[in-house]
């Protein structure tokens, strides 16, 4: 077989298998700020009973930072600590706990 038929068939196993299993894709960020992540950016694969996450961190009206994961068992909740207020919201789509 020649390199590009290797490739080729290579490709097509890989696609197969990424089809037949079920997983979420989502993005990580250890500390993003104004929709950019600025440490720590790569993806994750959420397992069956996780979901896509964002913490966000608030100080009155001003976001602080928001952390970008995988997480089990996510529930969407608001934890306030005096003035600071961190939300936790969980999605399952596709990257879409975004920047």
């Amino acid at each position: 077989m020649n390199p590009a038929t290797k490739i080729s068939t290579l490709l097509i196993v890989t696609l197969s298998l990424l089809c037949s299993v079920e997983s979420l894709i989502c993005n990580v960020c250890k500390h993003s700020r104004n929709s950019k992540c600025t440490e720590g950016q790569e993806r994750c694969v959420a397992t069956r009973g996780h979901s896509c996450a964002t913490i966000s961190h608030y100080s009155g009206e001003n976001h602080l930072f928001s952390e970008h994961s995988c997480m089990a068992n996510c529930h969407e909740k608001e934890t306030p600590r005096g003035r600071r207020m961190t939300y936790l919201m969980c999605c399952s789509k596709n990257l879409c706990n975004a920047f």
